[in-house]
């Protein structure tokens, strides 16, 4: 029952973050709509400036509290439990309005010296706030992971995303005749009323929660709780911060190097904005999936790992990673399909087709590097997985800053590294895993049955769509082959035994 209660978790989990992945999504469209793609371009300026900083006051922390307070459960010390998300409320909330302090003071050298851009400014000023929101919701929610009840964060995730939408809809609305500046800041305004309605839900349903399980058990000193709290936290949030900051470094070399190439500024930041707020939002829609589940994968694999259950712990990696490529390959097979189609459709942008489809070929790969670190991590290589994250970050940086200003490469040296650096880092990741003696999985064998399946797939997409257009409008033979295609990939996967119904119905099953 407890292996039927985890899996149900995590296809709740899955369920509702498709749901607010899809909100997020729309919030996308219509802000590309609504400013064009050099506004996008200056909202991308400012957007890992905004994920740096909360990486930085609560990366690693929700992981890291879900543990703690899954070993806390385990011993029934429910009071211990309160005390820990007490403590890590007091600490990780001043060091976040430190760190939001700090940035309101100085957000106009930040907008004009690193950005570059002075219509950054009143949206720095407006995310400010939002970063003390984000890091105590962050320590709640790992409460919630903790128990393993993900339905409060889970139903919450999906009332801020609602607030967020319906916020840009009126800013959007009321903002757009002031110009990119006030838009862009009216966007970030929404992101942080989300994120204040998400906190107060979550200290409502935290409250009542807190009240029914309070008991008289003795609990461990402040000390070793902010000792345990920094150790298992500060890995996690340097990796997550390296790799942000790999992306605010980004967003100032790719449009400065871009103008290198013989763009102008409005041409270089409009093709960034097509490169980072169009084609990257959809390749890694499906992307949730995976992150969801990942969610439950980490804590799995750590028990099972120190169980030393070795037979169940190769059957999770192998899963893991066939779950990565089935998502994988099926996005490749879409994406490559159809890029021109998806972005005319969507973003009303024929060009970030052409970014889309080379990025698309990276589907695959991307979707298992973020398996493998989810893996690695399970199984307490925390250093390890900063290791990958400096070499993605040197290879991409390296690939941008080299190759972009050829003026027949451009944008496309960044798609380079984005994928080069990926592939290099899956090898060495899976030479690492591979060192574990107990680790029996071939990483390339839960590959095959799912390349199989994508190769009919893809074959339907051309099919289908060649053949509608015959009869029918562009739309209708896109959303035609679109079902068709992915009908066929289900069948195929359950013909090659990729999946069994019998897998499907377990997975479904709410008893």
């Amino acid at each position: 029952m407890k292996k039927l209660n985890f899996i149900q978790g995590a296809f709740i989990l899955t369920l509702t973050n498709l749901v607010t992945g899809v909100l997020a999504f729309i919030f996308r469209i219509l802000l590309s709509r609504s400013i064009g793609a050099e506004g996008v371009g200056v909202y991308q300026l400012v957007l890992p400036l905004y994920t740096l900083f909360i990486t930085l006051v609560s990366g690693g922390v929700t992981t890291t509290v879900s543990k703690l307070i899954a070993e806390q459960q385990a011993k029934r010390n429910l009071k211990n439990m309160h005390k820990i998300v007490t403590i890590c409320c007091i600490l990780f909330g001043t060091w976040s309005i430190l760190i939001a302090t700090i940035l309101s003071f100085n957000a106009s050298f930040v907008a004009e010296y690193i950005l570059k851009d002075v219509r950054t400014l009143y949206s720095i000023m407006i995310f400010t706030p939002a970063i003390v929101f984000i890091s105590i919701s962050a320590i709640i929610r790992g409460y919630f992971f903790g128990l393993q009840d993900v339905n409060p964060p889970a139903v919450i995730d999906v009332a801020e995303k609602i607030v967020r939408l319906g916020g840009l809809i009126l800013t959007v609305k009321i903002m757009l005749p002031y110009g990119i500046a006030y838009v862009c800041a009216g966007a970030m305004l929404a992101m942080a009323a989300g994120e204040l309605v998400s906190l107060l839900l979550l200290i409502f349903v935290y409250a009542k929660k807190r009240h029914r399980l309070t008991n008289n058990t003795s609990t461990d000193s402040n000390y070793a709780i902010i000792n345990r709290v920094l150790t298992n936290a500060i890995p996690l949030s340097i990796s997550g911060a390296l790799m942000t900051i790999m992306e605010m470094l980004c967003a100032i070399i790719v449009p400065t190097q871009l103008i290198a190439a013989g763009f102008n500024k409005h041409s270089a930041l409009s093709l960034y904005g097509e490169l980072t707020g169009m084609a990257m939002p959809l390749l890694f829609f499906p992307f949730i999936i995976i992150v969801s589940l990942s969610i439950t994968l980490v804590p799995a694999i750590t028990a099972t790992y120190t169980a030393k259950n070795w037979a169940v712990l190769n059957n999770q990696c192998y899963n893991s990673i066939k779950i990565a490529a089935v998502l994988g390959f099926g996005s490749m097979a879409l994406f490559s399909t159809f890029p021109h189609q998806l972005s005319e459709l969507l973003f009303k942008s024929t060009h970030a087709g052409n970014l889309l489809f080379w990025l698309s070929l990276g589907c695959i790969f991307q979707y298992m590097q973020f398996t493998l670190f989810a893996i690695s991590n399970g199984l307490g290589l925390q250093r390890k997985v900063l290791g990958y994250s400096v070499i993605n970050m040197v290879i991409l940086f390296l690939c941008s800053y080299i190759l972009i200003p050829m003026p027949k490469i451009n944008i496309y040296g960044y798609i380079i590294g984005f994928n080069l650096s990926t592939i290099f880092v899956i090898l060495k990741n899976s030479y690492d895993l591979r060192k574990i003696k107990q680790l029996k999985f071939k990483l390339f064998r839960p590959l095959i049955r799912p390349f199989i399946s994508f190769i009919f797939m893809l074959l339907t997409l051309k099919f289908v769509y060649n053949y509608m257009l015959i009869l029918s409008n562009p739309k209708a033979a896109l959303l035609t082959s679109i079902t068709a295609g992915f009908i066929l990939y289900i069948t195929a996967l359950i013909v090659t035994g990729t999946f069994t119904i019998k897998q499907i119905s377990n997975t479904l099953s709410l008893k």
